[in-house]
């Protein structure tokens, strides 16, 4: 009986710690940087065995910043081909795009599928009838995204994940919200290409 004594309040301190521990709310960026490469490398195995349309494309330009960065020293961008244009030509990095994108981080606690950091949807659906995509230079992207768009043609739709040395890296940028060491994904649609100094009428229509 006495040994009985001793071991209640064991199991019950032991009930408690569980039962807390259970109830404690996960933080949305809670060990963000292992769960980011979680993601990442579960999306690189099924490229690796080329399961779900998955693929991979190395990035075009390592610099020693990424380099230093990529503890793997495997510098890839993972790509599912959604859609196949009817374009023949790449856009050159020097190049101007019209692109319909969605960018989202992995899912979290608030956003099962992804908090949307920025995208030229006017709506959280795409649209191709009534959306306008997006001008911008192909140089002046972060390197996975100039990586994929300079291997897409015209038509082509690609989702897209970006590990955060390709990305915006370990430090947090504060104007689109995106922390530190944060995978990207994008669902992105080339609609036109313009060469560089073509003197092409860029307006939409």
């Amino acid at each position: 009986m006495k040994r009985l004594f001793y071991i209640l309040p064991i199991l019950a301190t032991l009930l408690f710690l569980t039962s807390c521990s259970e109830n404690e709310e996960v933080g949305e960026y809670d060990n963000w940087q292992a769960r980011n490469q979680q993601y990442v490398d579960s999306i690189a195995q099924l490229a690796n065995s080329g399961r779900n349309g998955w693929s991979k494309m190395v990035a075009f330009n390592l610099v020693d910043s990424v380099e230093s960065l990529n503890p793997n020293n495997n510098h890839y961008i993972y790509i599912q081909k959604l859609e196949q244009g009817a374009g023949n030509t790449h856009p050159l990095y020097t190049d101007s795009i019209r692109v319909h994108y969605m960018g989202r981080l992995i899912p979290s606690v608030s956003y099962p599928q992804g908090h949307i950091f920025g995208k030229s949807y006017s709506t959280y659906v795409f649209n191709e009838a009534t959306d306008v995509p997006a001008l911008m230079a192909v140089n002046e992207n972060i390197i996975g995204f100039s990586t994929a768009i300079m291997h897409m043609v015209e038509g082509d739709r690609w989702k897209i994940v970006i590990p955060y040395y390709l990305g915006y890296g370990a430090a947090a940028t504060l104007s689109n919200g995106i922390p530190g060491y944060s995978a990207l994904t994008f669902d992105v649609k080339l609609a036109r290409i313009y060469k560089y100094k073509g003197g092409a009428d860029t307006t939409w229509h």
